[in-house]
């Protein structure tokens, strides 16, 4: 048995090409978890004022006995690093948003250089971009702290939808936000958009114009009817956590859950509210609404 499969005995990443050993090399690098990569110095060295001093008096080396040096990040740090230093930047689609941002904590260290980092982070960000657009995003908070942090302003609105759901009184990423951020600033600004949010319930609520269609049981006293506002405002809040809600014609009910059956989305109603309201017209003036509710952060 080879000594490194007693010291790693479960190393789980492969490294992929061009870091796999069939891949042309000089030398091979090997994270703390025992992943080994193989790489050509003279990319390296032209990529990074670390690497040329760590490759700096290394002599040439035949095919057969490669050097190996001992990189202190874990494998998948260390495939994201060298993605970004080799001339490979369309493989910046398979490294995720935690060891993106990982790489970013490292620049330094490894000296990789400003334009090269940018560059990368433009085809990690535009790629999540077009997702965004037209779905669900992996680890929009990553995604929300890396666009702030280095100035990709219409970028960071855009993540913004994607955090109504997020208890920002929850202190993990409460920290986490400023930390990949760098600023205190990205989380007043996603604050102060679930602040404008709630201000706002209102204008959605009388988009459906309750005391004019509620019947007179559930309008008889301020008691009954504000406790019923109460249920369609939490409602409310559900429906609008996507990051592009809309409502379809004669659909105002179900949205607002006083037709609806979804559990987490409903309210229950007797049969004489809204009988002889005109769905489509309430369901345009919601929409109305929502496109004036707010959705973005501001800058």
């Amino acid at each position: 048995m080879d000594i490194e499969d007693l010291v790693f005995p479960s190393r789980a990443f492969e490294p992929p090409p061009p870091f796999d050993d069939a891949s042309p090399g000089d030398s091979y690098l090997q994270s703390r978890d025992g992943a080994t990569f193989k790489v050509l110095r003279h990319v390296l060295i032209n990529s990074s004022r670390y690497f040329e001093r760590l490759f700096e008096d290394f002599p040439p080396t035949e095919p057969g006995d490669l050097p190996k040096l001992r990189i202190e990040e874990d494998a998948r740090t260390l495939h994201a690093l060298l993605i970004l230093l080799y001339p490979v930047h369309a493989d910046a689609t398979t490294i995720d948003i935690e060891h993106t941002l990982k790489v970013v904590e490292i620049q330094e260290k490894y000296n990789v250089p400003d334009t090269t980092m940018m560059f990368f982070l433009g085809s990690v960000i535009g790629i999540n971009v077009r997702k965004a657009r037209n779905g669900s995003i992996d680890d929009p908070i990553g995604l929300y702290s890396l666009a702030w942090r280095f100035g990709f302003q219409s970028e960071v609105q855009l993540f913004s939808r994607h955090l109504h759901g997020i208890d920002l009184n929850d202190e993990t990423i409460a920290d986490n936000l400023l930390r990949y951020a760098g600023s205190v600033k990205a989380y007043i600004a996603l604050s102060d958009l679930r602040r404008r949010r709630e201000a706002a319930l209102d204008d959605i609520i009388e988009a459906l114009e309750p005391r004019k269609h509620f019947c007179a049981a559930h309008s008889s006293s301020d008691t009954m009817f504000f406790t019923f506002i109460s249920l369609m405002k939490n409602v409310a809040r559900n429906a609008l956590l996507a990051p592009w809600p809309e409502v379809d014609e004669e659909e105002a009910m179900s949205f607002l859950g006083l037709q609806s059956e979804d559990e987490n989305r409903a309210v229950g109603w007797c049969s004489s509210c809204y009988a002889d309201a005109d769905k489509t017209r309430l369901s345009g003036r919601l929409q109305k609404a929502l496109e004036k509710y707010p959705q973005e952060i501001s800058m």
